[in-house]
């Protein structure tokens, strides 16, 4: 029969209680912890569609994750627009939406609200970590 093991408690040096256990227990923790993360993100998106804040076409998403395209990029190709039209739109200079979407920089949420509104797009999902 496998040996029992019990999770070992002791005090660090600095005074940070530590727990050790097995490498399996540990990777089961890990596999509930992110399974919890990923439901915090679905029920985040539901309710933002609840709420009427959009949602994000599948062919934005799939060029996101396919290309690595930063949102803004997606959804500009998605709408069929250049940088040079959606800065026309925007009122943002093409020089800037090309340095965000190089990851050169985020924009004030003014001018990702801008954007947002060029491109018909939710505003939390031109945020690369749709956290908006």
């Amino acid at each position: 029969p496998p040996m029992k093991y019990e999770p070992q408690h002791f005090t660090a040096p600095d005074g940070t209680d530590m727990v050790v256990l097995t490498a399996e227990a540990y990777d089961r923790l890990r596999a509930l912890a992110d399974e919890a993360e990923e439901i915090v993100d679905a029920r985040t998106a539901r309710a933002r569609i609840d709420r009427g804040e959009g949602t994000i076409p599948a062919d934005v998403l799939n060029m996101m994750i396919d290309e690595q395209l930063h949102p803004i990029a997606a959804w500009r190709r998605y709408r069929g627009l250049s940088q040079a039209k959606l800065a026309r739109c925007s009122g943002l200079s093409q020089v800037w939406i090309s340095r965000i979407e190089n990851g050169g920089g985020h924009g004030s949420r003014d001018t990702r609200r801008k954007l947002a509104d060029a491109l018909d797009a939710p505003l939390w999902a031109l945020d690369e970590d749709f956290d908006g």
